[in-house]
């Protein structure tokens, strides 16, 4: 968790840019935040925001194919039983990586036009980032940013746990099988745990 959430120090403007941008929950969340309806429309209505939608909304498209790549690749080489297949998912994960960049770009000049219409300049150095989170959750009804940490983090390591534990038996002395497996529930786990149609729904379910 950054440093951010240390709810004794004040927020900025350049601090909550830095963490959308280094900080993959914190982007996560402010991604889900300008993706609601009413505030891409809102925000839309200035043509350089409007473009960077355009753009995120390109840039989100291209992260779904490489996911699915990605997995097809892994299923491919658990299909011809060949663990050197996986190398061939090395380019797909390089380019999800140059796109996630360029994602939080985007993501982080919406935002800040977000806040800058919607936040008090003092008010944004007066509280932490998680209270500027909390305050939008309850606005805009969807989950805090803690929510999703707390989310995410259960989640993740409960099923990465349980697959550590269950796959060898499935795989006994098959130690690349057991590997194949592992990193597909990893990654379908991520995608789970990430996708807003998952994360919108965590707001209904903890109510």
């Amino acid at each position: 968790m950054s440093s951010d959430f240390n709810q004794n120090a004040v927020s900025s403007m350049s601090s909550v840019i830095s963490s959308i941008e280094n900080d993959r929950q914190v982007y996560r969340w402010f991604l889900l935040l300008i993706s609601l309806p009413k505030v891409q429309q809102k925000l839309s209505e200035d043509n350089q925001i409007k473009q960077e939608y355009q753009t995120l909304k390109k840039i989100k498209k291209t992260e779904i194919l490489a996911y699915v790549v990605i997995v097809l690749m892994i299923i491919c080489s658990y299909l011809i039983k060949d663990p050197l297949a996986l190398l061939l998912g090395i380019l797909p994960l390089i380019a999800l990586v140059i796109l996630f960049g360029k994602n939080r770009k985007s993501v982080a000049t919406i935002s800040e036009q977000f806040l800058l219409k919607n936040i008090k300049p003092d008010e944004l150095t007066q509280q932490t980032l998680y209270q500027t989170c909390e305050y939008c959750s309850e606005k805009y009804d969807i989950p805090s940013l803690v929510d999703i940490i707390t989310f995410q983090d259960f989640i993740g390591r409960k099923i990465l746990l349980g697959t550590i534990l269950f796959i060898p038996f499935i795989y006994p002395f098959k130690s690349w099988q057991i590997l194949l497996t592992t990193l597909i529930v990893y990654i379908a786990t991520l995608i789970m745990v990430n996708s807003s149609l998952v994360l919108r729904r965590l707001k209904s379910a903890r109510d």
